[in-house]
C-alpha cells in the first residue's frame, strides 16, 4: 500500500510544542560565525570607507589589549574585529564570543573600562558603546562628526541579532 496518498496522513499530526525543540535556534557558543556576523551588520549597515577584517589572537596580550581593552581573556571564546584601513579613521567594531559559563555583564564591563578610544595616537573615538545578546559582545566606535555612529551599528547588530539585553558606553 502506497502511503503518500491521500488520506493516510498520521491521526496525531505533529504539534507546533512537539516540533519547537527542533525549530528553536540552537545558539551554543561553538555554533558563532563572528566573522559572518560582521558581513551581516555591514549588509544591514553598508559602511562608506574601507576596513580590515582579522580574527584576535587571545593568547597575545598586546593584541588583546588593543583591542579589546581586556588584560586577559577569560570568558572570551573568540573575537574578531573590523578597523579602517588607514590609520587615520578611530573605527573599530569587535564581536565577542563568550563561553557559556561567562557573564557578559561583567566581561562587557571589563571591555569599556580597559578600552582605549585614542589608542590610535593621532586620531580619536569619541561614540564608544558596547552591546551584548547572550554570548554576543559588540563593542563599536566612531569618531565624532561620523557619517555613520554607533548607534547605527548597534541597530545593524539588533536586526542581526536581535535587541540587546544591555548597553554600556565610555
Amino acid at each position: 500500500k502506497n502511503t503518500d496518498e491521500p488520506g493516510n496522513e498520521p491521526s496525531n499530526p505533529t504539534t507546533p510544542e512537539t516540533s519547537a525543540p527542533e525549530t528553536e535556534p540552537d545558539v551554543q557558543p561553538s555554533d558563532l560565525d563572528l566573522m559572518a556576523m560582521i558581513e551581516e551588520i555591514y549588509k544591514v549597515q553598508p559602511i562608506d570607507f574601507n576596513v580590515l577584517n582579522s580574527e584576535i589572537d587571545l593568547s597575545d596580550e598586546d593584541t588583546l589589549v588593543y583591542y579589546t581593552g581586556l588584560t586577559d581573556a577569560a570568558g572570551v571564546k573568540s573575537a574578531f574585529v573590523s578597523e579602517g584601513a588607514m590609520s587615520t579613521m578611530a573605527y573599530s567594531m569587535v564581536l565577542f564570543q563568550l563561553e557559556a559559563t561567562a557573564d557578559a555583564k561583567e566581561v562587557g564591563d571589563k571591555i569599556i573600562e580597559g578600552i582605549d578610544p585614542r589608542k590610535w595616537i593621532c586620531v580619536g573615538a569619541e561614540d564608544v558603546k558596547l552591546v551584548a545578546n547572550g554570548d554576543l559582545i559588540m563593542l563599536v566606535m566612531t569618531p565624532a562628526g561620523a557619517s555613520q555612529t554607533a548607534d547605527d551599528f548597534i541597530a545593524a547588530f539588533t536586526e542581526v541579532r536581535g535587541e540587546p539585553a544591555f548597553e554600556l558606553k565610555k
